[in-house]
């Protein structure tokens, strides 16, 4: 417990400081819009998730609940060149019983910045491209040793309103860790007038694909699936000093959304993760212990503004 609560004060700082260092960039990059003349355009959203009692084919169980944000800025910086800002925030808190004999972590804190540019040959041509930040610790951890970076280019046609296509690369470091080297593909297509499918693995988290619905002007519901990656840095003091954790899994899940109007909506969702993987590693990158964990359901809401 007193460990718990030093790693929640000394991360107090530097959540202060994840949060603000967005708010300086959107700072300056309002100013330079206001001096180009350009209109900006924001998308945003905040949830809570969480995933039941979920036993460890090692022995033992854990649980999760996160909270989590994100926001995105775009604007055009002329006729044919476009600046979005966009980043995330999570924080993960992780309740164990068993797994090696201690709870290998606790709360878990992701953070994500990554501005891009587009530039438009045409109406259908594009080519994107930015640097990708990141901040990945358990509360406690040094922060300069769980900092990785990267960046990621794609080329994007758009053949409709509502199709579209990106294929890229995404190449960024990870902790203790062979350099991450990710083809993807981004696809927005609408089948009909009702129905759309989705997909997305532009992230070093993972990927999703989707597949949604559309009941009349206001209900959407939709069914799809996806791949969910974390790797972070251990707190200094605890059981595995300046290690390193990971989770994998893949993920099933249902949802519906309720648009209240072009700037509010709210979405519900739940599903199943499946051939989920926990990992330890020494502060070299050793693997100490490795656990398989049974199919875990989980569920959450999300709140999502467009202005």
């Amino acid at each position: 417990m007193n460990r718990f609560n030093e790693n929640d004060r000394r991360w107090g700082h530097w959540a202060a400081i994840g949060f603000l260092t967005p708010g300086l960039v959107l700072c300056f990059a309002l100013t330079a819009g206001a001096d180009s003349g350009g209109g900006w355009k924001m998308t945003s959203w905040l949830g809570y998730e969480g995933q039941s009692e979920t036993d460890l084919d090692a022995g033992g169980d854990f649980e999760y609940w996160m909270i989590a944000g994100g926001l995105k800025l775009s604007t055009m910086l002329g006729d044919s060149l476009a600046l979005s800002l966009g980043g995330e925030s999570r924080a993960v808190g992780y309740d164990f019983d068993g797994f090696g004999g201690a709870d290998p972590w606790d709360t878990v804190h992701i953070m994500r910045l990554n501005p891009t540019l587009t530039y438009l040959f045409n109406e259908r041509w594009s080519l994107t491209g930015g640097p990708i930040f990141q901040l990945s610790a358990e509360s406690g951890a040094d922060v300069g040793d769980s900092l990785t970076g990267g960046g990621a280019a794609a080329v994007g046609y758009k053949w409709s309103d509502t199709g579209s296509i990106a294929l890229g690369v995404l190449v960024t470091s990870q902790i203790e860790d062979d350099a991450l080297v990710q083809p993807f593909v981004i696809l927005n297509f609408g089948i009909t007038d009702n129905l759309s499918f989705s997909m997305d693995a532009s992230s070093s988290r993972g990927g999703s694909l989707k597949l949604s619905y559309a009941l009349g002007e206001n209900w959407d519901i939709g069914i799809g699936g996806g791949f969910r990656r974390e790797r972070f840095r251990l707190d200094d003091n605890g059981p595995v000093v300046d290690g390193v954790g990971e989770e994998e899994a893949l993920e099933l899940k249902v949802s519906v959304a309720y648009q209240f109007s072009d700037a509010f909506a709210i979405e519900a969702y739940g599903g199943s993760t499946v051939d989920g993987d926990l990992r330890i590693e020494t502060a070299g990158g050793t693997k100490i212990a490795d656990t398989d964990y049974d199919d875990g359901g989980f569920g959450g809401v999300r709140i999502k503004l467009a202005f």
